[in-house]
């Protein structure tokens, strides 16, 4: 039986697979990388709205009910209504499409950049790309965009009108996450900046897809299960957006990281061999041999090891392992993770002012945490100060 038909191989193998992605989603800062393409999306997704509808109307068809339904589906009712108010006004429409130009071409290269950029440090790519080579890759990556926004509106208006009842909720989401998975493909055939195959992206193409479908339907659930979400509306829609396209921008790295790993592209590091080799002469010289042997025994025994020093080394190792500990590195993510789920307890259960009285306790309570936690680490870094002066005397005396 070939060795890799082994249950146990093959367990082992998965897990060292898994261990790879986690060391690096955490190595590449994914969620900083996220954070910015949520940033500059949130500024080109709202022009992009404006600007589609207002072109529309400019060509004499009204597109508004369509792009309204799609924002609803990640949009709360207040933002849903804020933004078709802001369209229905009719005086400031010139105004809306020139803003809407210049914000979305300048927002929609920052966003190529920082998806090109994350894509780039995850694939460990450190050139650099001409103006016209950006050029190419944001066209056939926004070619994209049309066809999720045509899958979206076609599956919402076709599968309704089958009348299919209950098969229609589970060929929405399967259906959309074929289109998802076809849309995909340019952004992760093109961003790695280095030779890839369709075949080899395959893997985070469809696990990004599986997980944007399975965002798109958590949100439009909620978005559609909390009415009463009326904490200042276009506040609360802004918040629930940029949540949205964090979460996406996510799943976008971590379906990069996926394909980075599987095909061997992590810490991937191209070593030339060194051809200038030292050959033996064809008669060496006994005498020279003799004294090249001496000196490797004399250089072994100084490099030998004692039991003594070798214990005493060791010991000093664990109590630096001790008193460093490795929990209080997730100490952050604990209280970021504590101030969103206050801040959505508050959005969910309270309204108005003492929604807002509610996230200024959450903010001054994180923030209290935070100071605790800081000054537990000072408190463990000053505790362990002594026995750090103690191992480097005795370094030193070694």
């Amino acid at each position: 039986m070939p060795e890799n038909d082994d249950p146990v191989s093959r367990q082992e193998s998965t897990w060292s697979t898994i261990r790879a992605i986690v060391d690096a989603l955490r190595r590449n800062q994914i969620t900083f990388l996220a954070a910015a393409i949520a940033y500059y999306g949130f500024l080109s997704i709202i022009p992009l709205i404006l600007l589609a509808i207002s072109l529309g109307r400019a060509l004499g068809v009204d597109i508004s009910d369509a792009v309204l339904a799609i924002a609803g589906d990640f949009l709360t009712p207040a933002g849903k209504a804020a933004i078709a108010s802001a369209v229905d006004a009719g005086g400031g429409a010139g105004s809306i499409t020139l803003v809407g130009v210049g914000v979305l071409v300048w927002s929609s290269l920052r966003v190529f950049r920082g998806m090109d950029l994350a894509f780039s440090t995850v694939y460990g790519f450190h050139g650099s790309k001409s103006l016209a080579d950006q050029v190419v890759d944001a066209v056939m990556v926004l070619a994209a965009i049309p066809v999720i926004v045509v899958a979206i509106v076609g599956l919402g208006g076709v599968l309704p009108a089958m009348h299919l009842g209950p098969i229609s909720t589970i060929l929405g989401p399967v259906g959309l996450a074929v289109t998802l998975t076809v849309a995909f493909v340019p952004v992760f055939y093109t961003f790695p900046d280095t030779d890839v195959t369709v075949r080899e992206i395959l893997p985070g193409t469809v696990l990004a897809a599986l997980g944007w479908t399975t965002l798109v339907t958590v949100f439009t659930i909620y978005a559609g299960f909390v009415p009463s979400f009326r904490l200042y509306g276009v506040l609360g829609a802004a918040l629930l957006l940029v949540t949205w396209l964090y979460v996406g921008g996510i799943i976008i790295m971590v379906g990069a990281v996926v394909n980075a790993v599987l095909g061997g592209r992590i810490d991937e590091d191209v070593d030339g061999t060194d051809e200038d080799v030292d050959r033996p002469d064809p008669a060496p010289d006994v005498a020279a041999i003799g004294r090249e042997v001496a000196e490797l025994r004399d250089d072994l025994d100084e490099k030998t090891v004692t039991k003594a020093d070798l214990e005493r080394d060791l010991e000093r190792y664990v109590r630096r392992k001790l008193r460093r500990g490795k929990a209080r590195g997730w100490g952050p993510y604990l209280v970021l993770l504590y101030g969103t789920a206050m801040t959505l307890g508050a959005f969910f259960w309270l309204d108005g002012g003492w929604a807002i009285l509610a996230m200024v306790v959450v903010w001054l309570s994180t923030l209290g945490l935070y100071a605790l936690m800081v000054l537990f680490g000072l408190g463990v870094a000053a505790a362990s100060a002594p026995g750090s002066i103690l191992d480097r005397i005795r370094d030193r005396r070694s």
